[in-house]
């Protein structure tokens, strides 16, 4: 009876600090999916489509209601569309009828995977915060480019007109332009803000108001509408402390999951189903585990032993090659090479090493010149110089220049060979600007 009232409330502040979203979530719910009942799974699929969309597109408005115009069919393809993209990997969520209508434990699994691999708690909690001071987000971490290929490569028009690609085209082009001009006006209004109140913050890193502050002195009746987010903030946050000192109870809970999932779906190979059952946290013991781990641990340490032996052999007669690389070289070419390797280097530490470190929401904060880093040790926010974004960006277009210039060379010479093929047609390249 007591681990029942535990899981209970487990459940009860998790759906807590998930209705953060602007949803509300159940408890009921996610019991239910546990018995793969197929009154939930339809439920379960809007509440997982309006949580992913708060989370990955930052809309404010994430209840239901607001999402009825969507249909259950495209609710449910944008949550595994956006599941396949974060790693999951269980066929058997993927294998899911689109119109809804069951599958509610398959959801429950894939859902608690979100839990422990994206921490959608925590990026709930982020979004939830009430910021005082101006913030800016910033990411200049390296990223691969997902090229998805569709199975299904033929379009529903058959005819596109050039012409309505070039309108589309010259549309975006002008919706980025106003969108550039709304954010340099933003930024002049900002610094007006900030000049015009240095001094008057009892904080010595700032010293100057944030937009918000100013708008408090202004308007004394909007500080309502500020305790008010300050509440539900605080009341997030209990819900978030409860559900971590209870957190333990719901991983064993899923176990119990996963079992009944598991005598439903004899089907599914061992390896399989191990490599999907990754939710559980480090902390507890994993129910479904390979049989030969300890033979898998063998090979990597044999592995590593073997690397190890290779290096330490190589090493002399690597450095031996140096040596006799560097007698071909004189002093002065030696000294140039040197500072070629260092400036090539230099070019690739921004968005190698240096740019990890810039990530995530920074304050911004009005400094003089002659104001150095050290005079913000006391500021409990991350602090950062625009003169280091501009170089890390400066460098990153450089680099996407370089690569827009080879894909212009490849389709140049992709078109002429094209074109050497065909009889009677002249290609006129456009006129360069």
């Amino acid at each position: 009876m007591k681990r029942v009232n535990s899981l209970k409330e487990a459940l009860c502040a998790l759906c807590r600090v998930l209705s953060a979203s602007g949803s509300y979530w159940g408890p009921e719910v996610i019991r239910k999916s546990k018995f793969n009942r197929p009154e939930a799974a339809s439920e379960f699929w809007t509440l997982l489509y309006c949580l992913l969309k708060h989370i990955f597109t930052g809309r404010r408005d994430s209840s239901p209601s607001a999402h009825e115009e969507i249909t259950m069919a495209d609710r449910v393809r944008y949550v595994k569309s956006v599941l396949q993209i974060q790693g999951y990997g269980r066929p058997g969520f993927y294998s899911l009828p689109d119109d809804g209508g069951e599958g509610s434990r398959e959801i429950l699994l894939a859902f608690s995977w979100l839990l422990h691999r994206v921490k959608i708690l925590e990026i709930l909690l982020a979004k939830k915060r009430v910021k005082v001071g101006d913030h800016v987000t910033i990411c200049l971490c390296p990223h691969d480019a997902l090229i998805q290929k569709s199975k299904d490569v033929s379009s529903t028009k058959k005819d596109v007109d050039v012409r309505f690609l070039q309108w589309m085209n010259g549309k975006l082009q002008f919706c980025w332009r106003t969108l550039y001009a709304a954010r340099l006006e933003e930024c002049a209004i900002l610094h007006k803000v900030h000049s015009y109140t240095q001094g008057c913050h009892i904080d010595k890193a700032a010293g100057h108001l944030s937009v918000m502050e100013t708008e408090l002195i202004h308007q004394p009746k909007s500080c309502d509408k500020f305790l008010q987010a300050m509440e539900s903030e605080m009341s997030c946050l209990e819900a978030y402390m409860e559900w971590k000192h209870l957190e333990s109870v719901y991983w064993q809970w899923m176990d119990t999951v996963l079992e009944s999932a598991y005598e439903d779906d004899h089907s599914c190979p061992t390896a399989t189903w191990s490599s999907v059952c990754t939710f559980v946290p480090s902390s507890a013991q994993p129910l479904y585990m390979p049989t030969d781990i300890n033979v898998l641990r063998k090979c990597v340490r044999d592995t590593q032993d073997q690397l190890h032996k290779l290096v330490v052999l190589r090493n002399p007669s690597l450095q031996e090659q140096i040596k006799e690389t560097e007698s071909q070289f004189s002093e002065k070419e030696l000294i140039k090479i040197k500072q070629e390797v260092k400036k090539k280097v230099a070019q690739r530490k921004p968005q190698g090493v240096d740019a990890k470190d810039i990530h995530g929401s920074y304050r911004l904060l009005l400094k003089e010149r002659k104001l150095q880093r050290s005079a913000n040790k006391d500021c409990s926010v991350s602090d950062l110089h625009v003169t280091e974004v501009t170089k890390c960006l400066q460098s990153a277009i450089r680099e996407m220049e370089a690569v827009y210039q080879e894909l212009q060379d490849q389709c140049r010479k992709r078109l002429d060979d094209i074109i050497e093929e065909l009889e009677g047609i002249i290609c006129i390249p456009p006129a360069k600007d």
